[in-house]
């Protein structure tokens, strides 16, 4: 079993197309098709009992679709909410496709303290102390917290439908401690 950690789907997002052309030109300006790769890149990627942290901004689709889509994806999936889940959570079963759903997290992975947030947040709990912090929401773009150990998971950041939670705290590990009251 695998952790593995992602955020900023958007599945059924025409526009996303073209907000993040270099991830997303895969897709060749296709919706649906960008949906269906979406959805065998994930199922290629992540097995049936593996685990994905997904940090907000699943789909942009009618909840019936969305219900549909997510039921589809291999893995035990837990949501930290992005600004685009709001009106999905309301629907019962858009909700019943997580384990579970938070709108901040922190956990502990082997000796890290994990702190994971839709978006980038310029101090987390434990930060002076090395825990590490996982965000979306940028798509990509700077933050200015590239050099602590900081890093946006999403998909058009990563490149990849979902990185390992092994590789991303490695990744994040490789950046300077943030002080407190800096």
């Amino acid at each position: 079993m695998t952790t593995w950690i992602t955020s900023d789907l958007h599945w059924g997002h025409k526009n996303i197309m073209k907000f993040c052309p270099e991830s997303r030109a895969r897709f060749r300006d296709d919706v649906a098709y960008m949906n269906e790769a979406m959805i065998r890149e994930w199922n290629d990627l992540i097995g049936v009992d593996d685990t994905v942290y997904i940090l907000g901004d699943v789909a942009f689709l009618p909840a019936e679709k969305a219900v549909a889509t997510v039921r589809r994806l291999n893995g035990v999936k837990i949501l930290v909410e992005g600004n685009h889940d709001r009106k999905l959570l309301q629907d019962p079963d858009f909700r019943d496709c997580f384990e579970q759903v938070h709108k901040y997290l922190d956990a502990q992975f082997n000796e890290t303290k994990v702190v994971m947030f839709h978006y980038p947040i310029a101090e987390w709990d434990q930060m002076h102390r090395g825990a590490v912090h996982f965000h979306g929401h940028l798509h990509g773009d700077t933050s200015s917290l590239e050099n602590y150990r900081a890093l946006d998971v999403g998909m058009d950041a990563t490149g990849a439908i979902a990185i390992t939670m092994e590789r991303a705290i490695a990744q994040a590990l490789k950046g300077k401690i943030k002080g407190h009251h800096v």
